[in-house]
């Protein structure tokens, strides 16, 4: 079992088989480094028919009896965000490097308990925010880094996808933190500043636990502000799986990023699509795009035995904070600060 230390090839476990899990094992797969070795999931039988589509071998419904049994390297945390702390406080006390999916938990006190767990056993921990490794985003991150947009003044975000996520997400969480948290993550890492004060509101079209429209002002210590708006509300027959706009004003640029926009058009028999080619785009039966660089970055980490540095634990912590410090302000009706 390694921690610190690099490997040969790294031996990794994904925990949580839903839609985004199953894309974890699809990018692992394609990682010459990466072996999987078993995966879990409390459904046995969605597991096992994972298992069998993907050639996995072991298949374990409770985390705790893979990490005991298993030699393992590293492991996916793609979990429902309630249920992340364990298995991730788990492995890291067995010396287990851990990638866990965004947000990293629903509380500051789960996200504290996994930092630590990792800090003390000296492995390393990386948490998903998938846009720091989307090209686009990247490349606005260094134009700021060479003094490119000077100083900036604003930032206008729109992150939504279609009612067909509603039932998924809604029962457990809110668009700002499942959707919001993407943006909220790219501004502070824009800017450089902590939110000062944050103010939220939401509305609902469905009847679910939670609102399936948010939007929030985040005033910034350096002075700039920002906007973020969320939905898992757009029709179904939109031809697009995400809508995600972003604009940046500064003293010495404007810049767009349009997410929406994949380059590819397909009209068929049942109308226009633009299939996805950027986050989790499928060539033939091989996962491609940013997904598997984040995938394939985190490995590399392990193998080289070195600290994850295009994203730290404190980084999304951060982000998880401001996003709680959104969602208290829409139940307040008031600015909060974070």
């Amino acid at each position: 079992m390694s921690s610190a230390g690099a490997v040969n090839r790294a031996r990794v476990a994904v925990i949580g088989l839903g839609t985004w899990g199953e894309k974890h094992l699809q990018g692992l797969k394609t990682i010459p480094d990466a072996e999987v070795v078993a995966i879990c999931d409390v459904n046995e039988k969605r597991a096992r028919n994972v298992a069998s589509r993907h050639n996995v071998r072991k298949v374990y419904g409770r985390f705790e009896e893979l990490l005991d049994r298993e030699n393992l390297d590293a492991v996916h945390v793609v979990t429902p965000e309630p249920f992340h702390r364990e298995p991730v406080v788990q492995a890291a006390r067995k010396g287990i490097h851990v990638l866990v999916e965004k947000p990293m938990a629903t509380s500051l006190e789960d996200a504290d308990a996994m930092i630590s767990a990792a800090r003390k056993s000296k492995v390393s921990l990386m948490v998903g925010h998938v846009l720091r490794w989307d090209v686009r985003y990247a490349m606005v991150r260094k134009a700021i880094e060479r003094g490119e947009v000077g100083e900036i003044a604003s930032i206008f975000a729109r992150r939504s996808v279609t009612r067909a996520e509603a039932p998924t997400f809604l029962p457990r969480s809110t668009p700002m933190m499942q959707l919001g948290i993407h943006d909220i993550d790219m501004i502070l890492w824009y800017t450089r500043s902590k939110v000062s004060r944050a103010y939220a509101r939401s509305s609902r079209i469905f009847d679910y636990k939670n609102p399936d429209t948010t939007s929030c002002v985040l005033e910034m210590e350096s002075g700039a502000h920002a906007v973020i708006q969320n939905s898992f509300s757009l029709p179904e027959k939109i031809p697009f799986s995400v809508g995600g706009h972003m604009e940046i004003v500064g003293s010495e640029a404007f810049i767009i990023i349009d997410v929406t926009e994949q380059s590819l058009f397909i009209c068929d028999s049942t109308g226009w699509h633009t299939p996805d080619t950027t986050l989790i785009p499928m060539v033939g039966d091989t996962l491609a795009g940013t997904l598997r660089e984040e995938i394939k970055y985190f490995i590399d980490c392990v193998l080289r035995g070195r600290k994850p540095e295009i994203i730290t634990p404190a980084e999304s912590r951060e982000a998880l904070r401001v996003a709680l410090a959104c969602e208290r302000s829409m139940r307040d009706g008031a600015p909060v600060k974070p």
